[in-house]
């Protein structure tokens, strides 16, 4: 008997998954990548325990000020604690914090917030979940799948624009010219 969830994480096969990021990297490498880098971006880091150097597309949330991936892949064990790298957005490459959040009581109200953000079917798209067709879930849904998933944020932190126009260090929370 199979136990069915309100909320499912959307897994694509290996071969698929490849082919579709090295896809992305080769586009959001370019000086102008278009409208998809508004959503996805480049994350550019080293392997904590291989010392491996990766280059990963990411969808990409400005989330209360902040940039976060929304993820429950493995790699983000990688920022466990933190770790620098580099993010390419928007075809500007700069250094940033990775830092991964994955206290529940953190994570559940984000992804909620996003996918009332997003509604249901670009939520599907852009957090890699099935969630229920009429509704959105409720927070007590949302944190069975944090648990259950083991979906986490990645917190980004550096000098780039993030949705207010503005350019800010989100380092310091200052506004830079």
């Amino acid at each position: 008997m199979t136990t069915s969830h309100a909320i499912e994480r959307i897994v694509p096969d290996a071969l698929e998954r490849d082919a579709a990021n090295r896809r992305m990297v080769a586009l959001l490498s370019q000086p102008d990548p278009g409208p998809v880098a508004e959503h996805l971006a480049l994350l550019h880091f080293t392997g904590r325990r291989s010392g491996r150097e990766f280059v990963l597309p990411a969808g990409v949330h400005p989330w209360r000020e902040r940039l976060v991936v929304a993820t429950g892949s493995a790699w983000r064990h990688n920022f466990d604690g933190g770790s620098r790298g580099a993010l390419t957005w928007r075809g500007e490459h700069t250094a940033v914090h990775f830092r991964l959040i994955s206290d529940v009581d953190q994570v559940a109200p984000a992804y909620q917030e996003l996918i009332e953000r997003y509604g249901v079917q670009t939520s599907e798209r852009r957090l890699g979940l099935r969630l229920p067709a009429d509704r959105v879930p409720s927070l007590e849904e949302i944190v069975e799948a944090v648990e259950r998933c083991g979906l986490g944020l990645v917190e980004v932190t550096g000098n780039f624009l993030v949705s207010t126009g503005h350019r800010r260090d989100l380092s310091t929370g200052r506004t830079v010219q």
